[in-house]
């Protein structure tokens, strides 16, 4: 057996998380190899061809580029440029039938909810406290590399290293999105559901179950810098693999990791290809839940026990839809449209999440013609314990979804299909090899303590977690902080670099 010892540091897995901590070690000079099981990198942060048509794999909003933000701070620390084109405003709210727009300006947004939920003290209150918590979220999550922390030198560090004056958002971890917005008078009913939604977008729970710590960057998201990628995200995937390629690292897909096994203080990791690779850190992109099934026995105990805290998570029903262009002139790119009392088929979805190609993205769809890609949350188990229904539930969501489409989507009625398919959780399984389709991280609850995240620093010595399953969580910019959160303990672990290290010499 001839064993690969090329590498300073193996990540197992394409996606956000794992392409910023590779490109961050390759910049330092590190050798990195990325390994992805799918035909194309980028995990949930991608795109992929169909028939002559670009869609987005999962994830379609970009944020992050702001001061204090991760993707800022990748491009700062690596010279990498994402393409990118700003979005403003980046998205409009269908409610009850009545456009709402999320205007990036602070202000403007106060405005804007004044003028549809009324009570415009109480939603100044409201907004203008959920703007300052989010920025004090920003600015302390990228500078405490080491959160949560494992050791008393980082109790230490996280006590003495941050300013007092912001210590004054640590109450909201303890009081949930809407017992805040009662606070501030604006708890109607109608208001709820449009936070609800909101939040299910970012934080996978709706305002009673999200701390308000967790839950003002997932609400004010559309109040800082919105981006779409010409081309689709896998462009922006594309472009830090350059960059890794660039310094000496290796990234090769449809080579899924069978199995990672502990071997004199270094791992073997052994993929579906045959081949085996050696490096003396390993950093995992896969979810927590994967995890037992790749390591060895010495460490399953320890990743089941992991895992068993977190076994109710979302997964999703996404359509591509490929279509003439008839839409409006100004109607966006990302709409999150209300059921208005009905919901998805075999799902608990009271909304659909709707993003589009940028007219003239000639990359994505030929010209006079647009892509969209539709989502909502969905059970999983509901889709994996059916055998002979599945196929007309996939028929029943695929008309709800059109149907939907037709009557709330301006301009959509008037536009021929070229195109529509449906994909499930079964198919998220098969895409992006995530145990039963799970994807957006963990939920946000009010039982979970703010320490209780599985650390991306495991008990074995060069064995990392990073992505959407360890802190802080779900979406591009989560994933991205924790790349650069799994950077930092692999520098303050090894001192010198691993390519000094004669261990890792062929």
């Amino acid at each position: 057996m001839t064993i690969n010892k090329d590498y300073d540091a193996i990540i197992i897995g394409s996606g956000m998380g794992g392409m910023t901590v590779a490109a961050l070690l390759a910049n330092d000079g590190y050798r990195v190899l990325i390994l992805e099981a799918a035909l194309h990198p980028g995990g949930c942060s991608s795109s992929y061809p169909r028939k002559g048509y670009i869609f987005e794999s999962g994830a379609t909003t970009l944020i992050g580029f702001d001061e204090y933000q991760p993707l800022r701070y990748l491009e700062e620390q690596t010279g990498i440029h994402i393409p990118r084109v700003e979005l403003n405003p980046s998205m409009k709210v269908w409610l009850d039938g009545e456009p709402i727009t999320r205007f990036k300006n602070r202000a403007e947004w106060i405005e804007e909810a004044a003028r549809v939920f009324g009570n415009r003290k109480g939603q100044t209150k409201f907004w203008e406290l959920a703007f300052n918590i989010s920025d004090v979220v920003w600015k302390v999550s990228l500078q405490n590399s080491f959160f949560p922390p494992l050791h008393f030198s980082e109790w230490w560090e996280l006590a003495t290293s941050n300013n007092p004056k912001d210590v004054w958002v640590l109450p909201y971890a303890k009081r949930s999105v809407k017992s805040v917005a009662r606070k501030c008078g604006v708890d109607s009913a109608r208001f709820l559901r449009f936070l609800d939604e909101q939040l299910m977008i970012t934080a996978q729970s709706k305002s009673e179950e999200t701390p308000f710590l967790f839950g003002a960057p997932g609400i004010t998201y559309t109040n800082y810098s919105n981006y779409y990628v010409p081309g689709g995200l896998i462009k922006m995937i594309h472009a830090i693999q350059n960059f890794i390629q660039d310094k000496n690292g290796s990234l090769f897909t449809k080579e899924g990791v069978n199995a990672v096994e502990k071997k004199d203080g270094e791992y073997l990791v052994y993929t579906k290809k045959q081949k085996v690779y050696q490096a003396p850190i390993v950093v995992s992109n896969i979810p927590i839940w994967n995890m037992d099934e790749i390591v060895d026995p010495e460490m399953k105990p320890y990743f089941r026990k992991q895992a068993q805290g977190f076994e109710k998570a979302w997964s999703a029903l996404t359509m591509g839809i490929a279509t003439s262009d008839s839409f409006p002139e100004n109607l966006g790119l990302h709409h999150q449209i209300h059921l208005d009392g009905e919901r998805v088929p075999f799902t608990d979805s009271e909304s659909i999440f709707v993003s589009m190609s940028k007219r003239g993205d000639l990359t994505r769809a030929p010209e006079g013609q647009r892509t969209l890609n539709i989502s909502c949350h969905a059970d999983p188990e509901s889709w994996f314990s059916v055998r002979d229904d599945y196929e007309m539930m996939k028929k029943k969501v695929h008309s709800f979804i059109v149907s939907t489409l037709n009557k709330k989507l301006p301009g959509f009625a008037h536009s021929k299909i070229e195109i529509a398919d449906l994909a499930t959780p079964v198919s998220w399984e098969k895409w992006v090899y995530r145990k039963k389709g799970r994807v957006g991280g963990i939920p946000q609850s009010m039982a979970r303590s703010l320490l209780n995240w599985t650390p991306n620093k495991t008990p074995y010595k060069g064995f990392y977690l990073v992505g959407d399953t360890t802190y802080p969580g779900q979406g591009i910019p989560g994933v991205t902080l924790s790349g650069i959160n799994v950077y930092s303990r692999i520098k303050k672990d090894y001192i010198k670099k691993p390519i000094q290290l004669e261990s890792v010499s062929a």
